[in-house]
């Protein structure tokens, strides 16, 4: 997952009790400034973005962008279906990196532009991978925005007492593994 933020680097923790926290990594500058801008700009002019609706409580439009490279159609959301697109040399280029920097082998990418702060995306875990215990990197490119997890009690209340804030900057990987995307939702 690229996030593209178009609008204005630690973590936090909010609410008290035991504290466990998810199994998340942050790897400040992934990507330098002058590759993270390069990176921007072949996005912001060649990204194929789309403003997709969804089916939640009638038909609504999904509030940010979204553009999807990978060799298979995605469905994700009642009546979302993202199309198989070739995936461009820049974004391959990302993969690799993140190949060699051990994280993993990715064939797809899915780009979220938000456009300002009124764009967000609702807690949710990624569970349409068809794996348990997925790896899931998700890089920020132009401006930071808040990356929370909250722990999930029973199939999905959350428990906002557990909530743990990232704040990536520009260049900057995450990456969600282990239990995290079974034990936590992320916004």
């Amino acid at each position: 997952v690229i996030s593209v933020n178009s609008h204005e680097n630690h973590c936090r923790v909010f609410g008290g009790g035991a504290l466990m926290t998810p199994d998340v990594i942050h790897l400040h500058g992934f990507l330098t400034p002058s590759e993270a801008d390069a990176l921007l700009g072949r996005i912001c002019s060649e990204a194929e973005f789309r403003q997709n609706h969804a089916q939640i409580f009638g038909w609504k439009a999904v509030p940010r962008l979204e553009a999807w490279y990978g060799p298979w159609d995605y469905p994700y959301a009642k009546g979302v279906v993202l199309k198989a697109a070739l995936m461009p040399d820049y974004l391959q280029a990302v993969i690799d990196k993140i190949a060699d920097a051990g994280i993993g082998t990715f064939n797809a990418v899915l780009i979220n532009r938000y456009r300002d702060g009124h764009d967000y995306i609702s807690p949710h875990s990624d569970n349409d991978y068809g794996d348990a215990e997925p790896t899931i990197p998700s890089l920020t490119l132009g401006a930071s925005r808040p990356f929370r997890l909250a722990r999930l009690v029973g199939k999905y209340k959350l428990d906002k007492t557990t909530t743990v804030e990232y704040l990536p900057g520009h260049g900057d990987l995450l990456v969600m593994r282990g239990r995290t995307n079974a034990e936590w939702q992320h916004w």
